[in-house]
């Protein structure tokens, strides 16, 4: 009996490493997703309203969807982003480095919020959880066959 108890605190140990990986990597793509559609919302800015850099940058930094944590992320944005886009030499490839790199600080800043507030988690916003939800099911559908691997 003692070898089973032993092989079963290892395997739940493994699944929680598991699931470990699963969340960092989750939150990987989040932070990659979210600093995507900012990139897309500045150029958006920039073809179809003639703004320059700095002023589409700082249009996109509002954040409305962020409820009440949209402070956080806007003065992030407003630090890292926003002199990036100001630039005389502005590189677009650093702009969405710190785009992206702002994103994830914004996001921990909001995490580390919440846990402070007592509110719910991250896991619970319904912005991330769609993501997720949206994901797994692309997955799930990759595995059954039903899409095509790019």
């Amino acid at each position: 009996m003692e070898p089973t108890r032993k092989r079963q605190r290892k395997r739940g140990k493994l699944g929680k490493q598991k699931s470990k990986e699963f969340m960092d990597a989750a939150r990987e793509a989040f932070v990659r997703y979210v600093a995507l559609e900012k990139w897309r919302e500045i150029e958006d800015m920039r073809e179809t309203l003639g703004f320059d850099w700095t002023r589409a940058a700082q249009e996109a930094g509002q954040f409305l969807g962020r409820g009440q944590y949209q402070l956080l992320w806007v003065r992030r944005w407003q630090e890292q982003v926003v002199p990036q886009a100001t630039e005389t030499e502005m590189d677009a490839g650093r702009l969405f480095v710190a785009i992206e790199t702002t994103i994830a600080a914004a996001l921990r800043d909001e995490e580390e919020e919440r846990r402070i507030r007592g509110d719910r988690p991250l896991d619970e916003d319904p912005e991330y959880k769609g993501f997720i939800d949206t994901a797994l099911e692309n997955l799930f559908r990759e595995q059954a066959g039903e899409l095509e691997p790019d």
